[in-house]
């Protein structure tokens, strides 16, 4: 478990990897940070366990990935994803001889003869009806809340969560640290703005949103205050929207194409797809970048867009005050006529919009994966230390 070199204990961390092939996700983004800026502490040696059918991207130095197996690999997604959390991972744990398990999203195994670390990025299964599912996912969301209640402490990606971790899982709030999120090293400012606009059809000037299309991003509100603005402004500052709805459930995806149609206004807005590598220098072309969600456990996107040095309008919910401070125009998420004043004053004021960019560069650039791991690190020794004080 932990071997001794020039009076330095080290300490073996697994880490649950299931997400280490998805880098352009949310948890994925996450966990590469965090893994990346983790593999610089000396006294860690740290084990990604990945499921074994899938093709993982390179470790950092440092960093050993093992596959996992399971019974159900190409034969049911759901039980192998399952399989590999709550079993593979806590027997691999113990044969492995790891200190500490941490699962860094909402997934953490019932029972574990290792002590257990979770990183909670959200609640939205348990506060927010339309997202609570199926039948089947109404029984891993209470699966997995069960097992937080037993994780030796949970890690929460912004102060709001960790309330609400606080209050819906049953730890108490001193057993919950912050560990904030960054943006990642790629969101910096991008002189090729002029190729990205050729490769995508962009205008010379533009509103932009990315993000996701489900009901709490709330991307109508944006769609209905753009409408509310004068046409010469709107021919002016098209809004582009990247990304698309990834289900078809009404209620959890609305038909954002139908209002757009709805409102007269197809011709003032593009819709695009964007790749990761091309996201900063469409940030970096935009006027503004506008969030609408009304939940958020961090809120990436803002921060993404402050690094690139481009005006955010976000609204005034959840973790946004907290993560945003006042280095974005922020407001109420479903107050339209608010946000068509934003978007005016915004477009309208390059006075504004300058001390809106230089407020975001600062801001963004007080998050990073370092500060993360630093305080990731803290949580594993009060973890490590409460165990051997219990030998």
């Amino acid at each position: 478990m932990r071997w001794y070199h020039s009076q330095m204990t080290q300490y073996h961390i697994a880490i649950n990897g299931f997400f280490w092939d998805k880098p352009t996700v949310g948890v994925g983004q996450y966990v590469h940070g965090l893994v990346t800026a983790l593999a610089t502490f000396p006294d860690l040696r740290i084990t990604l366990y990945v499921p074994a059918d899938t093709t993982p991207p390179t470790a950092p130095g440092g960093v050993t990935i093992t596959r996992l197996r399971s019974p159900f690999s190409g034969r049911s997604k759901n039980m192998a994803k399952v399989m590999f959390e709550q079993l593979a991972i806590p027997a691999a744990a113990r044969l492995d001889q790891v200190d500490l398990i941490h699962v860094p999203y909402f997934a953490p195994p019932l029972s574990s003869r290792i002590p257990v670390i979770t990183t909670i990025p959200d609640l939205i299964p348990l506060t927010r009806p339309a997202y609570r599912g199926s039948l089947r996912v109404r029984a891993y969301t209470a699966l997995v809340q069960r097992a937080a209640r037993n994780s030796a402490r949970l890690l929460a990606i912004s102060t709001t969560v960790a309330d609400d971790a606080a209050r819906l899982l049953g730890h108490a709030r001193g057993d919950i640290d912050v560990t904030y999120l960054a943006a990642d090293p790629i969101y910096q400012p991008d002189q090729s703005t002029d190729d990205i606009r050729t490769r995508y059809h962009l205008p010379a000037s533009y509103i932009y949103y990315v993000g996701g299309h489900d009901e709490r991003k709330n991307v109508s509100t944006v769609i209905r205050a753009y409408a509310a603005l004068p046409s010469l402004l709107r021919q002016q500052y098209p809004l582009v929207i990247a990304g698309k709805a990834v289900g078809t459930n009404p209620v959890l995806f609305p038909d954002i194409d139908a209002l757009i149609v709805q409102l007269g206004i197809a011709a003032d807005i593009h819709r695009i797809e964007v790749t990761r590598d091309d996201n900063p220098a469409v940030y970096g072309g935009a006027a503004c970048f506008v969030y609408p969600s009304c939940d958020e456990g961090f809120g990436l996107p803002p921060l993404e867009a402050m690094a690139c040095r481009t005006a955010v309008i976000a609204s005034h919910a959840a973790c946004m005050p907290e993560v945003l401070g006042d280095a974005a125009l922020l407001v109420d998420p479903f107050d339209i006529s608010a946000w068509t004043d934003a978007l005016t004053k915004v477009l309208s004021d390059a006075v504004l919009r300058d001390s809106l960019v230089t407020a975001g560069s600062v801001r963004a650039a007080m998050y990073s994966y370092q500060r993360t791991a630093a305080a990731t690190h803290a949580a594993y020794m009060r973890v490590i230390a409460g165990q051997r004080g219990q030998a």
